[in-house]
Order: C-alpha cells, then sequence, then structure tokens
C-alpha cells in the first residue's frame, strides 16, 4: 500500500470516529434535553446548542468525508458517453472545478467569516468551557476545516487520475473504492 492510500486511510479513519462520536454526544444531549424538559420540568440549557453546534459539524464534516469515499450526490450524464481516458479526463475537470469551489467558499470564505466572527467576539449564551462561554468563531472552523479536506481529496483524485493517464491500459476503480 502506498503512502499516500496510508494517508487517506487514516484521515478517513479519523473522520469517521469523529462523525460516530459527535452523532453520539448530540444523541445523548437531545435524550437529556427531552428527559429535563418533559420529566424534570427543567429544561437543561446547554443541549439545545450543542446539539445545533454538534448538527452543524456532522453535516459539513459528513460532507467531506462523502466527497472522500467517492459516495456523493453525482450527475454521470457525460462520462458513460467517454473511453476510460476520456472519463479520467472529465474526473480530473470536474475534481479542479471541485478544489476552486472549496478553496474559494470553503477556505477563504469560512476564514473569513471564522476571523470576523471571532474579532466580534460572538459568543454561545448556553455553552459555558472553562469558565468563559463559547466563542461562535470555533463552531464556524468546521467550513474552512472541510474545504482543506475537499480540496486534499479533489487533489489526490486529479494526481491519481493524471498518473493513471499516463500508463498505458487505464483501469478505472471501483464505484465508492477508497483508491
Amino acid at each position: 500500500m502506498s503512502t499516500i492510500n496510508l494517508i487517506n486511510e487514516g484521515v478517513n479513519k479519523a473522520l469517521r470516529v469523529t462523525l460516530t462520536l459527535f452523532m453520539v454526544v448530540m444523541i445523548a444531549a437531545v435524550v437529556w434535553q427531552v428527559f429535563t424538559r418533559f420529566v424534570l420540568q427543567d429544561p437543561s440549557n446547554f443541549t439545545d446548542e450543542l446539539s445545533r453546534y454538534l448538527l452543524m459539524w456532522i453535516g459539513i464534516l459528513g460532507g467531506a468525508y462523502t466527497f472522500a469515499i467517492k459516495r456523493h450526490l453525482a450527475l454521470e450524464l457525460l462520462s458513460p458517453r467517454f473511453g476510460r481516458r476520456g472519463q479520467l479526463v472529465l474526473s480530473m475537470i470536474i475534481n479542479c472545478i471541485i478544489i476552486a469551489f472549496s478553496s474559494i467558499a470553503f477556505i477563504y470564505g469560512g476564514s473569513v467569516l471564522v476571523s470576523n466572527t471571532l474579532s466580534h467576539g460572538q459568543i454561545s449564551p448556553g455553552i459555558i468551557l472553562f469558565g468563559h462561554h463559547l466563542l461562535i468563531g470555533y463552531v464556524y472552523m468546521v467550513v474552512p476545516l472541510a474545504g482543506c479536506l475537499i480540496s486534499y481529496f479533489g487533489f489526490v483524485d486529479v494526481v491519481t487520475a493524471a498518473l493513471d493517464l499516463k500508463k498505458k491500459e487505464v483501469k478505472l476503480p471501483a464505484e465508492g473504492s477508497l483508491s
């Protein structure tokens, strides 16, 4: 197994574990919210915000993970019309567009969002960590993080397709495979 495949497996495993942990914590927070609201008649203050922020992280990081394992939604109108080499070129073009979009919208735009939010000191009223309110900018950090992951996996796909184009016999990976 090549070094890049080991790195990809490590990143994918870290994403899977993180997303699973976030789901477990979010489910526990929602169950606790329901219990305190209806059984104790005293709703918990932080669980509503915590579950909202975790849902944001799960949705955005989940999109990056889905892109990494090639299970994202795709309209395959052009790809079947090309031969193997044409499919690789089309894959490179599509991935370059994805890299450009994620770099501009997610990495740059997300970084500006995080920076502006942190500089204005916007806080989460319900979540207090170590005696301080959580700054909302830290919640928004998932956007540039996901952009970096999407750009990384797009770049790996472009390089892999370029290397495959150089080979005499082009083999396409099975749908949904990680290679």
